[in-house]
């Protein structure tokens, strides 16, 4: 535990970049800044900030964009808009030139308006996103904070004007109202300062709790107050860690409670310690809950704030937005485990943020919070094992989030013993075997698999038939019509032929009658009341219309019905009689984009291979809990793939297979192969004699005899070779053998 608990928790220094700040002094109460260790980390923008007076030509393009905009001219209102955007302006130079052209022109009323029009939809989105970085950047600009920060005192209209600048600049403005605290010349500013961050509010409260970590007490306990004040429940932990703090002074344990009982004055948390309240607060960052969330979602970073000793203040760390609730989780996590070691909630939530961490981070971008050559999020989980897996895939499971998912299965698989697997009928990973996406239901099972159980388990029945689902999705997809008219199943099918393999019958029983043998079906196309009813009642009891789409044809009437029946249905799309083909295919991608989205043909073959490599492997594991004989419908229809991969795999598997069935399964490929790839054919006649070494010779006469002949007569050395490792394999009588002599040359 303390092993782990260290691993999680070493101090980790984030690669942060910090700008030393240089100022003049403006006017008396103007802050002085140097370029020394004590001065201000700041912000660096994604674009530089520093702008003059926009260029007369930016200002007339901004000024003719708008007025093309307003008249209706969207061709010249385009190509204006992309003038502007092609000379890469400066966001505060883009800012300042549509407020020098606007000349009392609503500029956001316009940009809205012209994103209603689908050829000035993109411009004008992007020249708003410009401008709104050129909005931040002003804001942001340490002159201009700083001047609002010196002119608070001055009257109370200007305390008015200040507060407007800063809750502009937001978070940002706290590092200078921590420098404006430190400075012992700026005293008669303090209160001021104080009185700010209260009026801010919760965007301030990220800053001022990692600054709680100043050694000057005065300052540790004007903080505590302030959040106090601000009364945001994120801030408990940090206030109850210092409660707990035996070595805390005695002030700030008395401002602590103080503080706590403003927060929280019906005492909800009083019997939480902080590790608890920590985890609490990381919880409630890994679920995204609405007032823990990042100060401004739609930027593409956010900061995260640590305090730095050197600078007695705190610095800021741009973490992209996409990631900013992991990073945030995952701090909390550990500030719970430094209190307490063994809370073991604590580290599978690590972990979990951590995975997610990875899997949520965009294209091209980094996480600068982690320290360089930081190993992968795979190390710790494989590193934890099962006891803090199963927690974890269990927290996955629950946002449903399929990739964080299929990392934890597939941390599990490499690290979890079978106890570790399925502990428990309420084991996650049993749960898994029951999630939508077909990738995570297969990792479950094929975990479950490798696994090698010694007895039988709550869900065992299910892995070969997942397995099974995974070998047969490489074929071509089987969709099933279910429709009373002729003149429309006839159409339907027409319009989906291309893509699927069509089964159409009038009635449910009827359809599924000629859909028996079919290993997976992809699709269902289904109307009329009393065939949507058998259809419910069937997929109740079939294992292969668990989670396949559902189209329902019916009447608006009907539909408004079938919409409420099957309002919680993921797998189930209404489309209103006399849909066509494109309509339907429509709706089924929706659905797949529901449960997990399109599986790429390369990992549908990949997906394929493996799990027909499991399926052999359980065949040959004589002691096996599992039977391969749900899965003879998906091998014996593998062994007419398209792709010979798939059809050597199924081959191998159906080999081991103890099942008189499975090895006339092999000699009908082989026989129906020759004439075509001379390797497959005698990879099918290999697999044949494998099942012959194991179970003997359980061929018809006839196969015997066309075996012989294909002995005899091949010209092919490689099947010709093959066939006859068949056949000795099957020890064939002896007037079969002499047939075979007799067939050769004198």
């Amino acid at each position: 535990m303390r092993q782990l608990q260290t691993m999680y928790c070493g101090e980790q220094k984030p690669v942060a970049r910090r700008i030393t700040l240089k100022c003049a002094l403006v006017g008396a109460a103007m802050i002085a800044c140097v370029a020394s260790a004590t001065s201000l980390p700041m912000l660096t923008p994604s674009r530089a900030v520093a702008a003059s007076a926009p260029s007369q030509t930016l200002v007339n393009d901004a000024d003719l964009f708008m007025h093309y905009s307003l008249v209706g001219n969207v061709k010249l209102a385009a190509d204006f808009g992309h003038a502007i955007l092609n000379q890469s302006p400066n966001p505060v130079d883009a800012l300042h030139a549509f407020e020098a052209a606007a000349d009392g022109r609503n500029v956001t009323g316009i940009l809205i308006d012209n994103q209603q029009v689908p050829a000035l939809k993109k411009v004008s989105a992007e020249i708003n996103a410009l401008l709104n970085e050129g909005h931040m950047a002003v804001a942001r600009n340490p002159k201009r904070i700083m001047q609002a920060i010196a002119a608070m005192d001055q009257s109370p209209r200007a305390y008015v004007v200040s507060r407007q600048r800063l809750r502009a600049a937001g978070e940002f403005a706290v590092p200078f109202f921590i420098h404006t605290l430190n400075s012992a010349s700026q005293k008669a500013l303090h209160p001021y300062v104080l009185q700010m961050m209260t009026e801010m509010g919760r965007p301030v409260i990220d800053a001022l709790v990692q600054q709680l970590a100043t050694p000057s007490v005065t300052e540790k306990v004007e903080i505590i107050q302030v959040l106090g004040h601000i009364q945001y429940s994120r801030s408990l932990p940090y206030l109850k860690d210092i409660l707990e703090d035996k070595t805390a002074p005695a002030s700030a344990r008395a401002a602590a409670t103080a503080a706590i009982a403003q927060i929280d004055p019906t005492g909800l948390f009083s019997h939480v310690n902080a590790a608890q309240q920590f985890l609490w607060l990381a919880r409630g960052y890994f679920n995204h809950r609405p007032s823990l969330s990042a100060n401004y979602p739609d930027a593409p970073t956010n900061p995260v704030w640590y305090f730095s000793p050197s600078l007695n203040n705190v610095t800021e760390v741009a973490v992209p937005t996409a990631i900013w609730n992991d990073v945030q989780c995952m701090r909390a996590c550990k500030a719970a485990l430094r209190l307490e070691p063994g809370l073991s909630p604590a580290i599978s939530l690590w972990i979990t943020a951590n995975l997610r961490r990875e899997v949520d981070l965009p294209s091209g971008m980094t996480d600068p919070s982690l320290p360089q050559n930081s190993p992968s999020a795979a190390y710790y989980a494989m590193a934890a094992g099962p006891r803090y897996l199963n927690p974890s895939l269990r927290e996955a499971l629950a946002i449903s989030n399929s990739r964080l998912i299929l990392r934890v299965e597939a941390a599990l698989a490499k690290t979890g013993g079978v106890s570790g697997l399925v502990s428990s009928p309420s084991s996650p990973l049993l749960q898994a075997m029951s999630y939508p996406d077909l990738q995570v239901r297969l990792e479950a099972a094929s975990a479950l698999a490798a696994a090698n159980p010694l007895k039988p388990f709550i869900g065992s029945d299910r892995v070969v038939p997942i397995l099974s689902e995974a070998l047969a999705q490489s074929g071509k997809p089987v969709c099933v019509v279910i429709e009373p008219s002729a003149q429309d199943r006839n159409a339907i099918s027409a319009g989906l032929r291309s893509q699927f393999r069509i089964i159409a019958a009038a009635t449910t029983s009827e359809a599924f009658q000629m859909a028996r043998t079919s290993p997976i079906i992809n699709l269902v196309v289904v109307q009329g009341a009393a065939n949507i009813r058998n259809f419910t009642q069937l997929a109740s009891t079939d294992a292969r219309l668990a989670y396949t789409p559902l189209l329902i044809m019916a009447h608006a009437e009907a539909a408004r019905a079938y919409r409420v029946q099957f309002a919680n249905e993921q797998t189930v799309s209404i489309l209103p009689i006399g849909s066509g083909a494109s309509e339907a295919q429509s709706a089924y991608q929706s659905v797949l984009h529901k449960l997990g989205g399109n599986i790429p043909q390369s990992l549908k073959l990949s997906d394929a291979l493996g799990a027909a490599h499991q399926l052999k492997l359980i065949a040959m594991n004589r002691a096996s809990i599992y039977s391969v004989t749900p899965a003879l419908s998906a091998l014996h229809a593998a062994l007419h793939n398209s792709n010979s991969k798939i059809v050597l795999a199924a081959a191998a598997a159906l080999g081991q297979t103890r099942l008189a069935v499975a090895q006339r399964m092999l000699v009908r490929a082989a026989l129906d192969n020759l004439g075509a790839s001379s390797a497959e054919t005698a990879a099918l006649l290999k697999a044949l004699a494998s099942s012959a070494r194991n179970l003997g010779n359980l061929l018809t006469n006839g196969q015997v005899h066309s075996l012989i002949r294909v002995a005899t007569t091949a010209t092919d050395p490689l099947v010709k070779l093959a066939a006859a490792e068949a056949l000795g394999s099957l020890n064939i009588p002896s007037n079969q053998a002499s047939t075979l002599i007799l067939g050769g040359r004198e």
